[in-house]
């Protein structure tokens, strides 16, 4: 019988190729995103192990309905919390829409998806949790994305705490800068960018190896915690600085 999992935020970047990836390896996949017309999409090219669902996943009760049209019986392998979005904010007038959207999908959305989708893991099924190394570093603009994430870091290390005796392996991902949409909208230089297809692979292999914590790429990550070790003026200063190069 074939593996399963769930990806939110499968219609484009990293989960659509995760999505694919995982497809290709033979196993099921529950595929969640707002956008219809993407999800379709992406089902067509692996009809038979892709399942579409069109889902905003800031509204809780509509996860809860469709989860309730699944079989009791149906436990996922693999779920893999990767939904999120980036808004820039200017510090000056800073948008508090902005923060709200932020942070409703980035970490809300993640906590109310756990929530709802641990009755469905079992010891031995992984729940894994994509935030981003974007919280290491105090880069500029990212009061709102950089604090979501950092939410969601912290709440993903707490969970695994809490869930040790369960044997659920919680698995945390912090990408570095990966070619999506995403990024491609970004106006500045993204150090070690990484394609989005071998970003899929390592989560894979991360997830199979039963990793607690997914860094990539890897030059990014040993660059920024070199970063964090500065003294603490020395790293606001160089902040600073780079915001304006």
């Amino acid at each position: 019988m074939s593996a399963t999992i769930l990806i939110t935020g499968a219609s484009s970047g990293i989960g659509r190729e995760t999505a694919l990836y995982y497809a290709q390896q033979g196993w099921n996949v529950y595929a969640l995103a707002r956008s219809t017309d993407k999800l379709a999409e992406l089902a067509m090219q692996f009809s038979d192990k892709i399942v579409p669902v069109s889902l905003d996943l800031t509204d809780m009760t509509a996860m809860q309905i469709w989860l309730s049209t699944l079989p009791v019986t149906l436990n996922f392998d693999v779920v893999l919390l990767n939904a999120g979005n980036c808004e820039y904010v200017d510090a000056t007038d800073l948008d508090l829409a902005a923060f709200e959207r932020t942070f409703a999908i980035n970490f809300q959305a993640v906590v109310a998806s756990t929530k709802l989708l641990l009755p469905r893991l079992k010891a031995g099924n992984t729940l894994a949790i994509v935030s981003s190394m974007a919280h290491f570093f105090p880069f500029t603009r990212s009061e709102a994305y950089g604090a979501s994430k950092a939410a969601v870091s912290y709440f993903t290390e707490s969970l695994r705490v809490d869930l040790a005796n369960t044997g659920i392996n919680v698995c945390l991902i912090e990408p570095g800068f990966i070619d999506t949409p995403l990024t491609q909208k970004n106006d500045f230089a993204m150090p070690f960018l990484m394609p989005v297809a071998k970003a899929a692979k390592r989560i894979f292999d991360g997830i199979n190896a039963g990793k607690l914590r997914l860094r990539f790429p890897r030059r990014l990550g040993y660059l920024l915690r070199a970063l964090s070790l500065l003294p603490y003026g020395m790293r606001s200063k160089l902040a600073a600085r780079m915001k304006q190069s």
